[in-house]
């Protein structure tokens, strides 16, 4: 009880000193107040109703804007969480996710949820409309086995839509390898995120800079849109507020 009164003065505090705005979430679809809790804006500019924080709001505007027939599409979703997850998940009957479990089988289940490895996925070829990932190619081991994968389970004409912490104007960084042995041969100080499904986090392998685009049409032929967003009254201000859509060619419309 405590804990909540102190958390209500705490908001009370940050609305009356500027750090809050009034505007309608993307998500939730409504009329909110958007809380500054912390500065790092990313993970703390935060909607009232839905909880929901800046990239997740941003990849539903992506979605919104680009593919507003989403909610009849058939949408595989690789790791997800958090609001803009469970937006997917409530509205779009179609939609496929999958959790990562380096124990597991890819294809098997565990709790209900699938196990996949977007290095080496179970699905056929050209099945899915549109392929989300949020804040995972970071962590992935061989990125360029992954795109490709992503590029073959998708539809002519289908997209990955993603965000990742993105250092625009800077040299991509490779952070960690595997190693000889089979195990992980790490070449800078190791940073983990967070993970709904391991309490020890998400080791963060590749620092993703100016050449991303480039390794997605080399690995996978996809060409991909960058969109950035700063629009406060949708709560769309933060560091790394980037989404990314790479899009699989459609060669019949093409030699149509």
């Amino acid at each position: 009880m405590i804990s909540n009164l102190l958390a209500i003065m705490k908001l009370f505090k940050l609305i009356f000193s500027g750090k809050s705005n009034l505007g309608e979430c993307p998500i939730c679809e409504h009329r909110t107040i958007f809380v500054k809790w912390d500065q790092w804006l990313r993970d703390n500019y935060v909607c009232l109703f839905c909880r929901s924080i800046p990239r997740q709001r941003a990849l539903i505007k992506v979605l919104e804007d680009e593919f507003p027939n989403w909610r009849n599409l058939r949408i595989h979703e690789s790791s997800p969480g958090g609001a803009s997850s469970d937006k997917i998940k409530r509205e779009c009957l179609k939609y496929e996710p999958a959790q990562y479990w380096p124990d597991l089988s890819a294809g098997s289940y565990r709790d209900g949820q699938r196990c996949e490895n977007l290095e080496k996925m179970t699905f056929k070829e050209e099945v899915f409309d549109l392929v989300i990932t949020q804040d995972v190619f970071e962590h992935i081991m061989n990125p360029a086995k992954a795109f490709s994968e992503v590029a073959r389970i998708l539809k002519p004409g289908g997209a990955h839509i993603f965000t990742v912490p993105w250092y625009r104007g800077q040299q991509t960084v490779v952070r960690a390898i595997e190693s000889p042995s089979g195990g992980i041969e790490y070449l800078k100080e190791p940073v983990y995120h967070s993970n709904p499904i391991d309490k020890k986090g998400s080791l963060v392998i590749t620092d993703w800079g100016d050449g991303l685009s480039s390794v997605i049409k080399a690995s996978s032929g996809m060409n991909t849109d960058i969109y950035h967003f700063h629009d406060p009254y949708h709560g769309l201000d933060a560091e790394f507020l980037d989404v990314f859509v790479s899009r699989k060619i459609n060669l019949r419309k093409v030699l149509s």
